[in-house]
């Protein structure tokens, strides 16, 4: 009794050892049938048998001396033959089971035939594929038969003609329809049309808005005459059984690359949002910037060691580095970013830039340089190398300086680093800026006197501060006569020609009336030393400076 229960247990193992064994030899065998499937495979997706344009079914092996090719072509005449017999009958079509193939015949004629390899390929039986391609084979035969009978062919021309009339009707009813909204735009342009304008100038008025929408309902009328006549032309060509596959391959022609757009537009959505992300966000921060900066110009918003006229050049900086941040963060989404072509043109872009920019970026530098050492401001009355002016236009490439003769001179910014810059505007509204001017007179003449003319001079003279008060410095003791120096203060340097001018005028009036020659320039004509170089009319005997004059009671 024990040991039927021992027997029974090594009865069970050898019958699962068993039974895994045919299991592993199935799978052997499945796998073993798969390999000699690819193998007997010579085309990957077969040779496709077409007699009327639409695929029967397709070829994958040889047989014999035979591609897949030959088969396929051979068995396509074969069907297109039997399809113009007019004695033919379906029946006629039958399986012959062979050797070695099952071979699909008409009459004595053999269609095609089909091997183990033709089964393996398929991954079905010989005769079962048989089947399917007799039914297949009969079918079209009839179909075609069907459409190019003269019935058929008489009702195809009869609904060709129709399509051409429908044509013709719908093309009037569009020309009439858009010839109306032409007409009707005309009249609402007052009504519906805005001028779209920037600052002043309107570069969208109502008569140019009119003339686009008038160009771009012409082009949608073409557009869909175009289209109208392409549908009724490819309608014909499927119906006429000669031209199906035309009309077919026409169709797929215009419709694949519509699809492929469609299909690129859709997986493009998840970049296209990211983008725009990017765009709002850069855009949210260019607008806080520009609210501090605008804060900082009203002075609402003061920041120690930082300038009002600085608020505009940083604003523009931090706005081009953001912009160039945004760009380099919305570049992997763009379309085709990561094509050969893209990165050869953006590469040749670079090299262009980098190779005629060295001066524009010499002047920008400079630029930033003499905005944040405030060399000078817009308005200022400067003196740049030999060129004395107004400012009248600061930016990072140049400057532009007007000068007393209204000639406006451009001046690069490197330029300007590598010149002496003379402001005469910048301590003129608090300390004054004190012009100067020399005059020499010789030693007869009371250095005193010729103090007190010139600061009478000085004080007669338009735009020249009395307080402070002008004073003379004596600058030189030449050989002949000695250098007097006027100095005086003005608050007014953009104007200096003008002082300058009248100063002088008082100068010679002054000098004139109280007899004291004026020796420079040198005095070269043959005289009597005794007598003053001086004009009568211009010698007034009673002549006292105004600083010496006594008021009589």
């Amino acid at each position: 009794m024990k040991k039927k229960p021992l027997l029974c247990s090594l009865i069970g193992i050898l019958l699962l050892i068993s039974h895994v064994t045919a299991i592993a030899a199935t799978d052997t065998l499945h796998r073993k049938g798969i390999a000699s499937v690819d193998s007997v495979k010579t085309q990957p997706y077969g040779a496709p048998v077409a007699p009327f344009g639409d695929t029967l079914f397709t070829i994958h092996c040889r047989i014999g001396p035979f591609t897949p090719q030959e088969r396929a072509k051979a068995a396509a005449q074969k069907v297109s033959d039997i399809a113009r017999d007019p004695f033919f009958r379906q029946d006629s079509i039958n399986i012959i089971k062979g050797d070695e193939t099952f071979d699909i015949v008409y009459g004595e004629l053999v269609i095609t035939s089909i091997s183990e390899a033709d089964a393996k390929a398929e991954r079905s039986t010989m005769e079962d594929i048989a089947r399917v391609r007799e039914t297949k084979i009969i079918y079209a035969i009839q179909q075609h038969r069907k459409s190019t009978s003269l019935t058929e062919i008489l009702k195809n021309a009869a609904f060709s003609v129709g399509l051409i009339v429908l044509l013709i009707i719908l093309i009037t009813l569009i020309n009439k329809l858009f010839r109306l909204l032409s007409q009707r735009m005309a009249l609402w342009q007052e009504i519906i049309m805005k001028r779209l304008h920037l600052k002043e100038y309107a570069f969208f008025n109502r008569q140019r808005q009119l003339s686009i929408l008038l160009v771009m309902l012409k082009m949608l009328r073409w557009l869909l005459i175009l289209v109208m006549f392409m549908a009724m032309l490819l309608s014909i060509f499927y119906l006429l059984p000669w031209t199906k596959a035309f009309s077919v391959s026409i169709l797929g022609f215009v419709l694949n690359p519509l699809k492929n757009i469609l299909v690129s537009i859709w997986d493009y959505v998840p970049n296209l949002i990211t983008i725009i992300v990017i765009l709002i966000v850069s855009r949210l921060i260019i607008r806080l910037f520009k609210f501090i900066k605008s804060e900082i110009e009203k002075e609402t918003l003061k920041i120690p060691g930082f300038y009002p006229d600085w608020a505009l050049p940083t604003f523009n900086i931090f706005r081009v580095l953001i912009i160039i941040f945004t760009i380099v963060a919305i570049w992997p989404y763009l379309p085709g970013s990561g094509s050969q072509v893209f990165q050869g043109v953006s590469v040749f872009f670079g090299l262009v830039f980098s190779l005629t920019s060295a001066s524009a970026l010499s002047n920008f530098m400079a630029g930033l340089t003499i905005t944040y050492t405030r060399a000078f401001k817009m308005g200022d009355r400067v003196k740049i190398g030999e060129v004395t002016g107004d400012i009248i236009e600061k930016s990072m490439l140049v400057t532009k300086i007007r000068t007393i003769k209204n000639e406006e001179i451009t001046v690069p910014n490197n330029k300007i680093m590598n010149s002496e810059v003379i402001n005469y505007s910048t301590c003129a509204p608090d300390l004054g800026l004190i012009i100067h001017t020399t005059v020499t007179i010789g030693y007869d003449a009371p250095w005193r006197q010729v103090h007190e003319l010139l600061i009478d001079a000085a004080l007669h003279t338009e735009l020249l501060l009395k307080q402070p008060k002008p004073f003379v410095l004596q600058t030189a003791l030449n050989d002949f006569y000695i250098s007097y120096q006027i100095n005086a203060y003005t608050r007014s340097p953009n104007k200096l020609a003008g002082i300058f001018s009248h100063l002088h005028q008082n100068i010679q009036d002054a000098f004139n009336k109280a007899g004291v020659e004026i020796m420079s320039p040198h005095y070269k004509a043959i005289r009597d030393g005794n007598t003053i170089a001086i004009p009568e009319e211009n010698r007034a005997e009673d002549y006292t400076p105004p600083s010496f004059r006594v008021e009589k009671k």
